[in-house]
């Protein structure tokens, strides 16, 4: 019997289980994911407006694994690839093959004070802390009398203008419409910004009309959008760009990009200038008993386009490394990985959204909200069938 160890219970990880799980019986798999929960994190902005409960962007991973496969609730602190182990909590793991979804964390690139006085958007916890410090915020500033304190208190700033800090964004907008009210603060005196260092928003959209819509809805609701526009330091106080600005602000949030998850510092393997663990067409390593999966995973295709960091994504690229795991098993043939991503759905608050879907074209409005829900729900069944995507429906949509 094959031993089989995944790191990490996201949507790859798990993704990969159900799959591997259906094309073989024949497999004592381990999953290690110490919170033992999938966050649902593409959902976290929702959680962090107070728009979903918390247990909307929790998957209680003990419900939706395969009945064979052990979940260890815990952090593996040393792998050792030529013995084909893993430690974790004192204890040794044996593995045939190794699967790595560990995802990502922050990358704060280096910026002086970034890490220090930003609030990252990456984590439960870090959405935690936004509600929170945004919450106080409103509270604090009815005692402050200088105007100029006021503003910066009632400036807030999200860093970089991609998937995450654009969903971000339109659910502040409508947030912050209801704590104005709640504490008797004039909508107008809060000061919403996107700071990008790219010449525009959302970069992986292919389309400019998709984004200039984006741009559009969320200027009339109060955003400014500073492009071209690179972050340089930060302090308690506000923001320096690299022209020279400076923004006053208590409240910047990141959301500026990622790199490796720190399981990768583990690995004697290769990886890319995010450490990123590279890996062939197949979803292999540099170690042929080790395989690397969604956002952890640098691959590049025959036409030297990256492997983008989505969901979509995670989920091919594990559905592919099942494949291929059970094929050297079995002594078959392996299969490459051919990405078809279908296109992009964001979210600007709860209302509207923007998408640009290959077999549909371009549109926005509530239209893209319905079609991100949907595919959503499809996730949900793929992870854990129809309980799951009841749940969601249940959570967040009725």
């Amino acid at each position: 019997m094959s031993k089989i160890v995944v790191v990490g219970g996201g949507f790859g990880g798990v993704e990969f289980i159900q799959r591997i799980s259906k094309m073989s019986k024949n497999l004592d798999i381990t999953l290690f994911e110490r919170e033992g929960d999938q966050t649902f994190r593409t959902e976290l902005h929702k959680f962090a407006c107070e728009r979903i409960p918390p247990e909307a962007i929790k998957i209680p991973l003990s419900k939706i694994l395969p009945p064979n496969v052990k979940l260890e609730k815990v952090a593996i602190d040393k792998v050792d690839l030529k013995g084909q182990k893993v430690f974790a909590n004192g204890k040794s793991y044996d593995y045939d093959f190794l699967v790595v979804a560990a995802g990502s964390d922050p990358n704060f690139f280096g910026i002086p004070g970034m890490k220090e006085n930003a609030l990252s958007f990456w984590t439960i916890d870090d959405a935690v802390k936004i509600n929170s410090r945004i919450k106080q915020i409103f509270k604090d500033v009815k005692q402050i009398q200088d105007p100029a304190e006021r503003q910066k208190m009632l400036t807030i700033v999200v860093g970089g203008g991609g998937f995450t800090g654009v969903e971000l964004m339109g659910e502040l907008m409508e947030w912050v419409n209801k704590l104005c009210k709640e504490n008797g603060i004039l909508r107008k005196s809060v000061k919403l910004m996107i700071v990008e260092a790219l010449p525009r928003i959302l970069p992986n959209i292919e389309k400019e009309e998709v984004v200039n819509k984006a741009i559009k809805y969320m200027n009339e609701h109060g955003v400014e959008i500073k492009t071209n526009s690179m972050i340089v330091n930060v302090t308690s106080e506000g923001l320096t760009l690299k022209s020279g600005d400076f923004i006053p602000t208590k409240t910047l949030i990141w959301s500026g990009g990622v790199q490796a998850n720190s399981f990768s510092n583990l690995l004697d393997l290769q990886k890319d200038k995010r450490g990123r663990i590279i890996v062939n067409e197949y979803m292999e390593t540099s170690d042929p008993h080790v395989y690397a999966i969604g956002d952890i995973a640098s691959y590049v295709d025959k036409s030297n386009k990256p492997m983008p960091g989505l969901v979509e994504s995670a989920m091919q690229s594990a559905e592919i490394a099942a494949h291929n795991i059970v094929a050297t098993i079995n002594g078959k043939e392996k299969r490459p990985l051919n990405l078809n991503l279908h296109g992009n759905i964001v979210y600007i608050g709860k209302k509207y959204g923007v998408a640009n879907i290959k077999s549909i074209g371009t549109f926005a409005g509530y239209r893209a909200i319905i079609l991100k829900h949907l595919v959503n729900m499809q996730h949900m069944f793929h992870a854990g069938g129809f309980w799951l995507m009841w749940k969601y429906v249940k959570e967040q949509i009725l």
